[in-house]
């Protein structure tokens, strides 16, 4: 599978993050920077895993590295699992892209943040 997303750049882009439960914990990804976090509550898990992106972005932004380290992509198998549940809960509104999905078993959270060049919108 070769995953295919809107190329990022300093002024605009989506990030996009998934909590899933495995065995005992929950696996925290951003799978845009490529960012992988484990915890026992999936909401701060979620919260912890966001924080660490934004930093990211902020850090390429303000020290004007390549874009190329926002387009830095997670291992498939996390894809793999954040577009099976994306097809399990409900989708998140295109008129707001910054939003948090929780599915109905609270097995999975997915995000999707977006940001133009004033920051995240």
């Amino acid at each position: 599978m070769n995953i295919q997303r809107p190329k990022n750049t300093k002024e605009r882009g989506i990030i996009e993050c998934l909590v899933y439960k495995e065995s005992n914990a929950f696996v925290g990804v951003c799978l845009t920077f490529d960012i992988v976090e484990e915890g026992d509550n999936p909401t701060e898990l979620m919260k912890s895993v966001r924080e660490a992106a934004e930093l990211h972005l902020e850090t390429v932004i303000r020290n004007n590295l390549t874009d190329e380290l926002l387009n830095r992509y997670a291992p498939e198998e996390y894809w793999l699992k954040y577009f099976a549940a994306a097809k399990k809960i409900e989708k998140p509104s295109l008129t707001n892209i910054n939003s948090l999905t929780v599915s109905p078993y609270y097995r999975s959270l997915t995000a999707r943040m977006a940001w133009d060049g004033q920051g995240i919108i």
